[in-house]
C-alpha cells in the first residue's frame, strides 16, 4: 500500500504586495514634493510666522485698567513678540539668473565670425525659457542660431507681479566675442 503522509495543515500562501504599487507611490511622493517646491522656489521666504494683527474693532479686546492686571498677564506682555506686518514679494521683472558664457560655435570660429545677437524670449512661471526670437541679428546665420539655441537653455528668475510668479517677455544680448588667447 502506497500511503503518502498528508500534512493536516497546509502553510498559506502568503501576499506580497507588488513592487509596481511601491514604485507609484514613490513616484507620486517626489511629484508632490517637487510641486511644493516650483510653487515656493520664487518667493522669498517668510521669516515672521506671526500671525498679523487684527483690525477689527470688534476682535480687540478692550483696554483694561492697571487694577485688573494681574502679574501673569504682565508677563505674558512683556514676552509676546513684536507684531510686524507680513510683506510680499518686490514686484520685479524677469532676470538672468547668472550670465552663461556661450559656447562658440565651430564654424563661426574657424571662420572668425563676431557678433551681438539680441534675443527675446517668454519667461514662464517657472523660469524657463520659451517662444525664442531674434530682435537684433549678429550678421552671421550661425551665430544667430546658436544664440537662439543658447537662450533656450538658460534659466531665469521669473517676473513677479502682485506677490506671484508670472509669465513675461524678456529681451537679453548674446556677445560672441573672439578672445586671442582662443
Amino acid at each position: 500500500m502506497n500511503t503518502r503522509p498528508v500534512d493536516p495543515s497546509p502553510e498559506p500562501a502568503r501576499k506580497r504586495s507588488s513592487p509596481l504599487i511601491w514604485i507609484l507611490l514613490l513616484i507620486a511622493l517626489i511629484a508632490f514634493a517637487w510641486y511644493f517646491y516650483n510653487r515656493n522656489a520664487g518667493q522669498e521666504p517668510i521669516t515672521d510666522l506671526t500671525p498679523p494683527a487684527a483690525t477689527s474693532d470688534a476682535m480687540t479686546p478692550a483696554p483694561s485698567s492697571p487694577a485688573e492686571d494681574t502679574p501673569r498677564d504682565a508677563k505674558a506682555k512683556a514676552q509676546a513678540p513684536k507684531k510686524t506686518a507680513r510683506t510680499q514679494p518686490r514686484d520685479r521683472d524677469a532676470a538672468l539668473l547668472n550670465q552663461p558664457r556661450p559656447s562658440y560655435p565651430p564654424e563661426a570660429f574657424r571662420a572668425r565670425e563676431e557678433g551681438t545677437v539680441v534675443v527675446r524670449a517668454q519667461v514662464d512661471e517657472l523660469g524657463n525659457a520659451s517662444d525664442v526670437e531674434i530682435v537684433s541679428r549678429s550678421g552671421s546665420r550661425i551665430l544667430d542660431r546658436a544664440a537662439m539655441n543658447e537662450v533656450r537653455r538658460w534659466k531665469f528668475n521669473p517676473a513677479i507681479r502682485n506677490g506671484r510668479t508670472v509669465a513675461s517677455s524678456v529681451q537679453v544680448p548674446v556677445d560672441y566675442k573672439l578672445d586671442d588667447e582662443q
